[in-house]
C-alpha cells in the first residue's frame, strides 16, 4: 500500500517562455526556458522523494501539460487581481486544507535542493509555520497547516513573513537559500551543483562559458 503523503508541496511556476528574465543577456532565451523546466522538475522530484504530494500551481496551459508529463499534480491558479505568487500560494494552502494535509510552498528554482533538505522542512510543517530565507532576503519556502497565512512575497519577504508570524520556525540551509534569479546566482549554482549537471545543461545550447 502506498503511504499517505506527509505534506502537499506546491511549486508555483510561471510560463517558461517568460521565466528567468532577470538572467537577461547573460543567458539566451532558449536556455532560460530549458533551465526553468529542468530546475523545476528537479525541485519537484526532490519534494516527491522526500515524501510529499507534489502539485504545480499555474494558470498556464503549457505549464500544466509539462506538469502532467512530469507526473506532478496541478492546482490551477485562480484569475483575479493581486500579486501572482501570493495568490498562487493561497490557492495551494486552500487545496491542502481541503485534503487535510499540511502544505509547503516551494520555490521551483532551487538548483541545489536535495530530498533530505526538504524532508527536514516537511517534518515540521504539521507542528507550526516554517520559514526558509533566501540569500537575498526573500523566502524560498513557507510551510504550515490551514488555509490562512499572511503571504507577502516580493523583495524582502522573509522579514515581512517573520513579522507577521513571529512564532514561525526559521530554518536556514545554504542549498535552500539559493534560488536562481540573477547571473550571479547562476554562477554560484554552477560552482556548487553536483556532477556538473547544470553546466552540461547550459552548454547543450550555444550558451556562455562557465564563468559568466
Amino acid at each position: 500500500m502506498t503511504p499517505s503523503p506527509a505534506v502537499l508541496a506546491a511549486l508555483p511556476v510561471k510560463p517558461f517562455g517568460v521565466a528567468k528574465a532577470r538572467l537577461g543577456p547573460a543567458v539566451p532565451a532558449a536556455t532560460r526556458s530549458r533551465l526553468g523546466r529542468a530546475i523545476a522538475q528537479r525541485t519537484g522530484r526532490a519534494a516527491r522523494d522526500a515524501g510529499a504530494e507534489v502539485a504545480v500551481v499555474t494558470s498556464d496551459r503549457g505549464v500544466r501539460r509539462w506538469a502532467g508529463r512530469c507526473g506532478f499534480g496541478v492546482i490551477v491558479e485562480p484569475d483575479g487581481p493581486g500579486a501572482g505568487l501570493d495568490r498562487a500560494a493561497r490557492a495551494a494552502a486552500a487545496e491542502a486544507d481541503r485534503r487535510g494535509l499540511p502544505w509547503c510552498i516551494v520555490h521551483a528554482d532551487l538548483p541545489l535542493v536535495t530530498p533530505a533538505d526538504l524532508a527536514a522542512v516537511f517534518a515540521h510543517a504539521r507542528s507550526g509555520p516554517v520559514l526558509v530565507p533566501s540569500h537575498d532576503g526573500g523566502t524560498t519556502i513557507v510551510a504550515a497547516s490551514g488555509p490562512s497565512f499572511p503571504f507577502a512575497y516580493g523583495p524582502g519577504s522573509f522579514h515581512r513573513h517573520l513579522a507577521a508570524v513571529p512564532r514561525a520556525r526559521v530554518m536556514t540551509n545554504p542549498r535552500l537559500a539559493l534560488d536562481l534569479d540573477t547571473p550571479r546566482d547562476l554562477q554560484h549554482a554552477l560552482d556548487l551543483a553536483p556532477d556538473h549537471w547544470l553546466e552540461r545543461l547550459i552548454l547543450g545550447d550555444e550558451a556562455p562559458p562557465r564563468r559568466l
